[in-house]
């Protein structure tokens, strides 16, 4: 259960930025075209900016730079670019100091994008039908960090917190011993306040407990598992978190080969 401080942090917090209300109202018109979701994108510099530095990075290793929102929405669809700046603009408006976690904002905005990356990876090799799906919910399901961080910092208590992650304790016992909660299930509270559709916040919250998930859950929750636990804050893509991974995904009956094809994958994107 979330204490009544980081409740009332979540309670407080800005409403959704106009540019994702209108990319989300967007998209949910059949007859919305490439230069419509472009116009909507444009609106926000600091989005657009962020998105063209994302997608012309290595990690995505296009063959053609992209130079405009429009050329972005026509290479990759609009779904994907629409998650992608949901996922921006929750960041923009909540940039905060990470250093509770040992991270910096530009960390956390890797992990999170490889945390998508490796969900989409290894959910085609699970249920392909769901691939889609996954994108947005890897993007967001560490989120919550971002509020936890904030509240750890007030509180004078991210040297401890930090120490305790340093010595290699396991990430959630922590946040619950420190604010009663976990990332997931800030993240959930963080979504439901901002009227996110539910099927998204609690397939977030089950990642934390994925066998305990309704049975049309819980392979999303499961990948989302995986992939935070592969890509971890501490140590992304290590030895010891990609096995931690295969091992889990074993213990949920899920395939171990494709999960180890796309760590590896991952792991040479991320050194390069």
């Amino acid at each position: 259960m979330i204490n009544s401080q980081l409740v009332q942090r979540i309670s407080s917090l800005p409403p959704l930025p106009q540019t994702v209300t209108e990319i989300e109202k967007a998209y949910a018109d059949p007859n919305v075209d490439v230069k419509k979701v472009a116009a909507i994108v444009e609106k926000d510099p600091m989005v657009v900016a962020d998105l063209l530095k994302l997608l012309n990075s290595a990690f995505y290793g296009l063959r053609k730079e992209i130079t405009s929102v429009e050329q972005a929405v026509a290479l990759l669809g609009m779904k994907s670019v629409k998650d992608l700046v949901i996922n921006l603009s929750l960041r923009n408006m909540l940039r905060t100091n990470l250093s509770p976690y040992g991270i910096t904002s530009e960390e956390f905005a890797k992990i999170s994008e490889f945390q998508s990356m490796l969900a989409q990876r290894y959910m085609r090799a699970v249920n392909p039908a769901k691939v889609e799906k996954i994108r947005l919910l890897a993007l967001l399901q560490e989120i919550g960090k971002i509020v936890i961080a904030d509240e750890l910092l007030r509180e004078g208590e991210d040297a401890p917190f930090r120490a305790e992650l340093e010595a290699g304790w396991d990430i959630r016992e922590i946040e619950r011993n420190y604010i009663d909660a976990t990332t997931a299930e800030v993240s959930g509270a963080m979504l439901r306040h901002w009227e996110f559709d539910a099927a998204i916040t609690d397939l977030i919250q089950w990642a934390d407990i994925p066998n305990q998930a309704d049975g049309d859950a819980k392979e999303e929750a499961w990948v989302l598992r995986l992939a935070s636990e592969a890509v971890s804050v501490r140590q992304p893509l290590s030895e010891k978190t990609k096995k931690r991974a295969l091992n889990l995904a074993l213990k949920a009956g899920l395939p171990d080969e494709p999960l180890k094809e796309a760590m590896e994958e991952l792991t040479e994107r991320w050194n390069a």
